[in-house]
């Protein structure tokens, strides 16, 4: 929805209040909510608000990298940010956990059949080298999808693995980068590289490993770069030196909360949250500056219409997220006793440019009927999707069994991250349109979540949450990678 289309959507509902200022309202669509939505939606339309925290994040904190002075300039700014905001309750929660730094820029040359030098950048919490790096022979897994690996695994062993962030849309499911590295790693492969499925001579970034270091060393290249190292695999063996120098330290990371106190029910609430470190080689715009420039702004549009909430709603802006979603299992952890009385978590991890806007429900099918009846009375279109995806911040509540869903572009197969972990992931990827969409319907869906009885949804147990995952093949996806959390073993 473009931003014409949402002020037309405002004007609706001006136009639909006074055809019926005489009707007694429906229940769950009072006159105040009717009135507080075209207010939402103008300021929301109007306002540059969103898109100053975001180039501000992206200007001034950089990348924003777990544990570094950037990371923490941005919790800075976003401790302001929610304060100036009417935001009650205001507060950093700090956590530790393993820090890795980028070294000297990695080397990965060919040995032979030719002699060249191939541009790459070390994947974090890829451990470094022995001086003078590694010489191995390289194998190409194409998609690096289970069944390569199974095909190939005798011929792993020892060898560099090629696999590129493909995730094929005949697949039935997204294999994340950490479960390509885990499965090499099982298969007894020496290094792991890393290819872009996108054009543009840009390296891929993330994670091997989650809070812990990695076996073998690890290296993104470009599309370009992979191509040509598949073309020479074709002609025949391919021989390798790769060296890596980066390291790793104790570092600490923040959650920043601040809080909108229900009116009736205080102690019960919603909880909306989106992480804002990002990677050291961007700016880190659409993963996830615009997500968390979206949970602020949701947050200022929100605050003058405080008293309309019956239940507390929680703003989170999530530290550490891209090194192994640290920032959501710090905050469960730190609040295991409220878990019970949290409604919905609703995670804001990049807003997207692409389908409609709406809500993933990782598999609490039992949203699609309040879903289709709010957007009805929003006069709004809303997608609804439903298909777990355990790498981000809310997995932690759903691990829980609190109901979760994600904000954004949702729906239809997987498409990857675009320009998310690469150079390319600048401020000027981010529209404001896109920005303004997203936080107005935020918090117009805000309200409806702390206050319609139809969103009390169902809390469910360890073994309702495994079956979500199993169908997805996730919980042994996870045993795989060692990310599986302790309630669901």
């Amino acid at each position: 929805m473009q931003t014409r289309d949402v002020v037309e959507s405002a004007c609706r509902i001006i136009r639909h209040r006074e055809r019926q200022v005489h009707r007694r309202p429906r229940m769950g669509e009072p006159e105040a909510l009717r009135e507080v939505d075209a207010r939402l939606l103008g300021e929301a339309m109007l306002s540059d608000e969103g898109q100053a925290v975001l180039t501000a994040l992206c200007e001034r904190c950089g990348g924003r990298f777990a544990g570094s002075a950037d990371e923490r300039r941005a919790g800075d700014l976003l401790l302001e940010r929610l304060r100036a905001a009417g935001l009650s309750s205001v507060h950093p929660e700090p956590f530790r956990f393993l820090a890795w730094r980028r070294g000297r820029r990695p080397t990965l040359q060919v040995v032979s059949p030719v002699a060249a030098t191939l541009e790459c950048i070390a994947l974090p919490y890829s451990p470094p080298t022995r001086k003078g790096g590694l010489e191995l022979e390289a194998i190409d897994l194409g998609e690096g999808l289970p069944e390569d690996f199974a095909r190939l695994r005798a011929q792993i062993k020892g060898k560099a693995v090629l696999a590129s962030n493909e995730s094929p849309g005949y697949y039935h499911r997204w294999v994340h980068r950490a479960e390509k590295y885990a499965r090499a790693v099982a298969a007894g492969a020496r290094a792991f590289i890393f290819m872009n499925r996108l054009d543009g001579l840009l390296e891929e970034t993330g994670s091997v490993r989650f809070n812990l270091k990695g076996e073998i060393p690890g290296v993104g290249i470009s599309k370009e770069t992979g191509a040509r190292l598949q073309r020479l695999l074709r002609q025949g063996p391919v021989r390798l030196r790769l060296a890596t120098n980066d390291g790793f330290f104790a570092g600490r990371s923040r959650n920043i909360v601040g809080e909108l106190p229900g009116t009736e029910r205080p102690d019960e609430m919603v909880v909306v949250g989106g992480h804002y470190d990002g990677h050291d080689i961007a700016q880190a715009a659409g993963d996830n500056g615009s997500g968390v420039a979206t949970v602020v702004e949701a947050a200022r549009l929100l605050a003058p219409h405080r008293t309309l909430l019956k239940r507390t709603v929680r703003f989170v802006c999530f530290g550490a997220e891209e090194v192994g979603l640290l920032g959501g299992q710090a905050y469960v952890e730190r609040h295991a006793a409220e878990m019970p009385k949290v409604r919905l978590m609703v995670n804001c991890d990049g807003v997207g440019s692409e389908r409609g806007k709406g809500f993933d429900f990782q598999g609490w099918h039992e949203a699609k009927a309040p879903l289709g009846e709010m957007a009805r009375e929003m006069h709004q279109d809303i997608v609804f999707a439903s298909r777990p995806m355990p790498y981000s911040d809310h997995f932690h509540f759903m691990a829980a069994g609190v109901p979760t869903c994600l904000l954004g572009n949702v729906g239809g197969p997987p498409k990857g991250r675009g320009y998310g972990h690469t150079a390319a992931d600048t401020l000027d990827k981010v529209t404001r349109a896109d920005l303004r969409e997203a936080a107005a319907l935020l918090a117009r869906s805000l309200i409806r979540f702390a206050n319609d009885p139809r969103w009390a949804l169902p809390h469910k147990t360890p073994a309702e949450v495994r079956s979500i995952l199993d169908r997805y093949e996730l919980i042994d996806v996870m045993r795989t990678e060692g990310t599986l959390p302790k309630a669901l073993r």
